[in-house]
């Protein structure tokens, strides 16, 4: 597929998953922003399943590194009504597989909701496995449950420093949301910094539009402090959507989970990530 493309994979993508769990429906905008800059689709390493001139099924793919190896992480699959049960997502991988090896992926990510039994199926007959749990917690009353300290001095910065930010220790993110991927969306985000005289403390990126935090962390020797609280209670003021959301936190991450939930988030959504190692290295 290519950019060209663009039109066609935003009406299959809307009429693959129009009876998904989840409302997947979204502006031609609002698609063209995901895939150009938040997923930063590589074109070449995304196969599409034509019949006629028409996209049936797909998958769209970026590179990135992620756990110390280069990847492909599967920002959508898709298979229209009517094309369902042919297997065309194992053949898409297949069809993919010698592109991949080449640009020197070593593996293959995506996420699933923990519900969605026919995916994970396909998947696994793709050579998938399951490696993590993720939660997804939302806002839903939209209203936190904590005040700012008013100490806490929240400044919203233009310029980001992934260098300094990954010294804090990130949360561990999925491969979309960890720092070297979002910096390919930071035009469509807000960056949210507070700092001890010039030390970083505590940072925030977050997308206004609709309330999602794509990145959380706190300097380990300034937590408990109410530092996370008061760049939330900025982030929600900022956020026209107030039912605000952060995705795909491993589970074992229990610290932060329970932190959110006492500012009043709930668990939503759970998913798998699944991987399929292409290299035996």
């Amino acid at each position: 597929m290519s950019k060209e493309d663009l039109g066609q994979m935003h009406r299959s993508f809307i009429e693959a998953f129009s009876k998904y769990q989840v409302n997947m429906k979204m502006t031609r905008e609002a698609f063209e922003d995901r895939m150009l800059f938040k997923l930063n689709i590589n074109f070449d390493l995304s196969p599409g399943v034509f019949s006629g001139d028409k996209l049936v099924g797909f998958i769209f793919q970026t590179t990135n590194e992620y756990e110390g190896q280069w990847a492909a992480y599967n920002g959508g699959t898709g298979v229209i009504p009517g094309y369902l049960g042919l297997g065309l997502t194992s053949k898409m991988y297949d069809y993919i597989k010698p592109a991949l090896l080449e640009e020197g992926v070593k593996k293959c990510v995506l996420e699933v909701l923990v519900e969605n039994e026919v995916a994970i199926k396909a998947y696994e007959k793709a050579g998938f496995g399951k490696v993590k749990t993720f939660q997804c917690l939302m806002l839903k009353d939209a209203r936190l449950k904590r005040e700012a300290r008013s100490s806490v001095e929240i400044k919203t910065v233009r310029a980001s420093s992934i260098e300094e930010y990954q010294t804090l220790g990130e949360i561990q993110s999925s491969m979309l949301d960890q720092l070297n991927q979002v910096k390919y969306h930071l035009p469509h985000e807000i960056i949210l910094e507070t700092r001890n005289n010039r030390m970083l403390i505590g940072y925030m990126i977050f997308q206004p539009r609709n309330g999602r935090i794509t990145q959380l962390a706190v300097h380990p020797a300034h937590r408990k402090q109410g530092i996370g609280t008061a760049l939330i209670c900025r982030a929600h003021a900022l956020s026209v959507n107030k039912k605000m959301s952060i995705l795909n936190i491993e589970s074992k991450e229990t610290g932060i989970i329970s932190f959110l939930e006492k500012l009043g988030f709930n668990r939503d959504l759970q998913q798998f990530e699944m991987q399929k190692q292409l290299t035996n290295v």
